[in-house]
C-alpha cells in the first residue's frame, strides 16, 4: 500500500472513532438529560400533591409551608428506581424464560405433525419422534403434554387398530407397507366381563400397574423425575429401561379415569436429553382400555404397537428385520418372492417373542372364567392353555 494512502486510512480511522466518541458521549448527554428531566417533572407532581394535601387541613392548623428535604426526595426516589431496575430485572428473566419454552413446545408440535417428507402417511409413528429437553419446566410440560397425546389419541389407535365392537380378540397383525417397505406390529386383546367396571378396575388395576412399572420385564428400570411426575400426576411414572449399551427405552406411564372408561397407557420417547443417547430405538406404544357397555359388564381392550426400528436415524425396513431375525434365531435366509419373504417375516415376528408376549399379557389382564361373558368362549381357552403351547 502506498504511503499516501496508509496515511490517508489511518487518518480516516481516527475520524472515525472520534465520530464514535462524539456519538457516545451525546448518547450520554441525553440520557442524563432525559433522567433529569424525569426526576425534575416527578418532583414539580410531588409538589402539587403536598400543596392539594396541604388545602385539606383543618382550617385552625397552622398552614405549613415547608418542603421535604431534597436529600430525602432523592433518597425515596433512588429507592424507587432501583425497585423498577429489579422489576424490570426479574420480567425480563420471566420473558427469556417463556420464549424458550415457547420455541420448545413449538418444536414438540412441529415433530409431532406428519411431515410431507416423511416415507409413510401412518399416524402411529408420528407420535413418539420427541425429545424430552432439559429445561425443567420444558420437561414437566413435556412429560404432562405426551401422556394427554396419548389418551386424546386412544380412540383413534383403537379404530385403526380395527377392534370389533364386540366379542374376544387376541392375536398379532404384522402390516406391510409396500411402498415405503416398512411393518408395524400390533398385538390387540379384547375381553367381555360380567363384571361393573369399578370390580374390574380393583381386579386389574394393581396387575397393569405392574407392567406399567415394568416389574414383570427382564430388564431393570430406573425412574426418572419423581418429584416432577408426583407434581402433574401422584400415580405417574417416567423410566428409563436400558435393553443394552445402545438402546433405552423411555417410558412415560400414567393412569386417566371417567365415569365410563378408564386407560392405562405408556409410550416411549425417541431420546432425553439429560440420558445417554439412543443409537437405536423402536416406537412403542401400549393402551390398557376398560370400559362400562352395561351397568354390570366391561370391556377390555389392549392394544400393544410396536413401530420400525430405527438403528442410527435409518428407519429399517421389513426386510432389514427380517434378517436380523433370521441371525438371530439362526434360521436359514430364504432366497424368495417378496410375498414368500414377507409371510415369512411375520411368522418369525410371531414365533420369536410376540406370541408370548401377547400371551404374558393376556395372564394379566384375565379374570376367572366365571367372571368372563358366557358366549365368549375362546378366550378362556386360551387363558387355560399349557405353558408348552405358548410361544
Amino acid at each position: 500500500m502506498p504511503a499516501s494512502e496508509f496515511v490517508f486510512f489511518m487518518e480516516a480511522r481516527v475520524e472515525h472513532q472520534r465520530l464514535r466518541n462524539r456519538l457516545k458521549q451525546k448518547r450520554h448527554r441525553d440520557r442524563f438529560t432525559t433522567e433529569r428531566k424525569e426526576l425534575l417533572s416527578q418532583l414539580a407532581e410531588l409538589r402539587d400533591v403536598v400543596a392539594k394535601l396541604a388545602t385539606r387541613l383543618p382550617a385552625s392548623a397552622p398552614m405549613s409551608t415547608s418542603c421535604l428535604p431534597w436529600k430525602d426526595v432523592a433518597a425515596g426516589l433512588a429507592q424507587a428506581n432501583a425497585e423498577s431496575r429489579l422489576t424490570l430485572q426479574v420480567l425480563r428473566d420471566a420473558t427469556a424464560s417463556m420464549q424458550n419454552l415457547a420455541c420448545t413446545l413449538a418444536t414438540w408440535v412441529g415433530q409431532s405433525v406428519p411431515s410431507p417428507l416423511q416415507l409413510d402417511d401412518n399416524p402411529l409413528r408420528g407420535l413418539t419422534t420427541l425429545t424430552l429437553p432439559a429445561d425443567p419446566e420444558a420437561r414437566k410440560r413435556g412429560l404432562d403434554w405426551y401422556s394427554q397425546h396419548l389418551l386424546f389419541n386412544t380412540d383413534r389407535m383403537l379404530q385403526l387398530s380395527g377392534f370389533p365392537s364386540t366379542g374376544t380378540l387376541h392375536d398379532v397383525l404384522v402390516t406391510d407397507d409396500a411402498e415405503s417397505g416398512l411393518s408395524d406390529i400390533l398385538g390387540r386383546i379384547q375381553i367381555e366381563y360380567n363384571l361393573p367396571l369399578h370390580k374390574t378396575y380393583s381386579a386389574l388395576a394393581d396387575k397393569i400397574w405392574a407392567e406399567l412399572r415394568g416389574d414383570t420385564h427382564v430388564s431393570m428400570s430406573e425412574f426418572l423425575d419423581t418429584e416432577t411426575t408426583a407434581a402433574i400426576d401422584p400415580k405417574m411414572l417416567y423410566r428409563r429401561t436400558p435393553l443394552g449399551p445402545k438402546e433405552s427405552n423411555y417410558y412415560v406411564c400414567r393412569e386417566f379415569a371417567s365415569d365410563d372408561r378408564i386407560v392405562f397407557l405408556f409410550g416411549n420417547f425417541s431420546q432425553d436429553v439429560l440420558h445417554p443417547i439412543n443409537h437405536m430405538w423402536r416406537p412403542r406404544l401400549f393402551w390398557y382400555v376398560l370400559e362400562r357397555v352395561a351397568p354390570n359388564q366391561t370391556r377390555v381392550r389392549t392394544m400393544l404397537y410396536n413401530g420400525p426400528k430405527v438403528v442410527h436415524g435409518k428407519i429399517m425396513t421389513w426386510r432389514d428385520d427380517l434378517l436380523r431375525i433370521e441371525q438371530f434365531a439362526k434360521c436359514n435366509v430364504a432366497t424368495s418372492t417378496t410375498s414368500h419373504a414377507f409371510a415369512r417375516y411375520q411368522h418369525l415376528v410371531v414365533e420369536h417373542g410376540w406370541q408370548a408376549f401377547l400371551d404374558s399379557v393376556l395372564g394379566v389382564i384375565a379374570l376367572p372364567p366365571e367372571s368372563t361373558v358366557p358366549t365368549r368362549s375362546h378366550l378362556n381357552t386360551l387363558c387355560n392353555r399349557p405353558a408348552a403351547d405358548k410361544a
